[in-house]
């Protein structure tokens, strides 16, 4: 199931931002930068929803690894762990 997109440019969203916030309440916000997605606004309602999800998978992931003491050097923060990306503020 998809919710509604828009996109705004990232000098749009700057100069939005207010209603960048507010339609992030009802649909999510990709900002682009030359033309590409670098970047989402959802409302902290959803931001709490997916951390949640993710915490129960992790769960179910660590039970289906077996056993657990194998795997204690294993961090869910790594698995999501970014390559330093351009900062869109130095543009």
């Amino acid at each position: 199931m998809r919710i509604k997109q828009e996109f705004y440019s990232l000098a749009e969203a700057k100069a939005k931002f207010s209603q960048v916030v507010e339609d992030s309440l009802s649909k999510d916000i990709v900002v682009t930068k030359n033309g590409k997605p670098v970047a989402a606004v959802i409302s902290y309602e959803k931001y709490t929803k997916i951390l949640d999800f993710i915490d129960r998978v992790w769960e179910l992931y660590l039970l289906d690894l077996g056993e657990p003491s194998l795997f204690k050097d294993l961090k869910l923060e790594e698995i999501f762990e970014f390559e330093d990306s351009e900062d869109p503020e130095e543009s």
